[in-house]
């Protein structure tokens, strides 16, 4: 690849190839994995900071697309937001492996959107499918360990269905890819050609990170900071802060009503994951509510 191709690449795909290749090759020499709790911190740490702020702007996202008016307005926007929000996380309490399914496919839904400039939507679901299903491929028991933290043994079943899906989309995909690479579209065969090396050799956790918080979190903000003009750009910026450090608070205050119930790192990473859920129901709604109108 020359330099004249790397230049046409988003900004997104070359952070993210260059993080993914050094963490390719880490793990790969590497005698050692991180411990379960430091990647558990590790992923915590990258979500507020890298992946919940392309979420944070959806109240203005809404505003732009006209779907409230003023003060009243936005304030009910939030409050609708926020009560599907603990919908979402009441759905988990008394249904986890079915709040744990629904979750993995709403996900596939909205992650397909990554490569919509490129991709069909067949092959956009089988890619996200594929990213979904490749660490229960290659690290099955690592997927079924973190399934059970999350939703209790009977996510075991999830887990083998994840799997099952993941092999099935990785064949489907390798046509994909060929295409692509066909049409020099170098950004859809680095991303998803480094995502299969990254299931392959690092840790679930770890190559949810790499995905999450520096590919697709970047093109969705990205993509949002579009919608402003350069003067409303560094007040839709400290909106996003002025969420994130919301939310986090909020999930702060939920981790310490029920932190003598668990242990740290199982705490952490189900607080985590029912939040990203909790999030992605109300966020995903208003990207297709938006998508023609904006």
């Amino acid at each position: 690849m020359n330099a004249r191709a790397l230049s046409t690449l988003p900004a997104e795909t070359l952070f993210f190839s260059v993080s993914a290749m050094l963490v390719i090759v880490l793990a790969a020499t590497a005698s050692m994995s991180l411990p379960f709790a430091v990647q558990v911190g590790l992923l915590s740490v990258a979500v507020i900071v890298l992946g919940l702020p392309h979420g944070s702007l959806d109240a203005w996202v809404a505003g732009k697309a006209g779907l409230y008016q003023g003060g009243p307005g936005w304030v009910v926007f939030n409050l609708l937001y926020l009560a599907l929000a603990l919908l979402i996380v009441a759905g988990w309490w008394f249904s986890p492996v079915i709040a744990l399914g629904l979750f993995l496919l709403i996900s596939a839904w909205h992650f397909s959107d990554d490569w919509r400039e490129h991709l069909s939507l067949w092959q956009r679901l089988t890619a996200a499918a594929a990213l979904l299903g490749m660490p229960a491929v290659f690290s099955p028991e690592a997927v079924a360990a973190i399934f059970v933290t999350l939703s209790g043994s009977g996510a075991v079943m999830v887990a083998e269905a994840l799997r099952a899906v993941g092999m099935a989309a990785m064949l489907i995909m390798v046509p994909i890819l060929l295409r692509a690479a066909q049409r020099r579209q170098l950004a859809v065969v680095a991303e998803l050609g480094l995502l299969v090396l990254l299931a392959i050799f690092a840790s679930p956790l770890i190559y949810f990170l790499i995905y999450f918080c520096l590919l697709h979190s970047p093109r969705h903000l990205r993509g949002t900071l579009a919608l402003a003009s350069r003067e409303e750009r560094p007040r839709v910026l400290g909106q996003a802060v002025v969420y994130t450090l919301v939310t986090v608070a909020l999930a702060g205050t939920l981790v310490a009503l029920v932190l003598p119930s668990q242990a740290l790192s199982e705490l952490a990473l189900r607080m985590l994951f029912i939040g990203l859920a909790a999030l992605t129901v109300p966020h995903m709604l208003l990207m297709l509510w938006t998508a023609r109108r904006l």
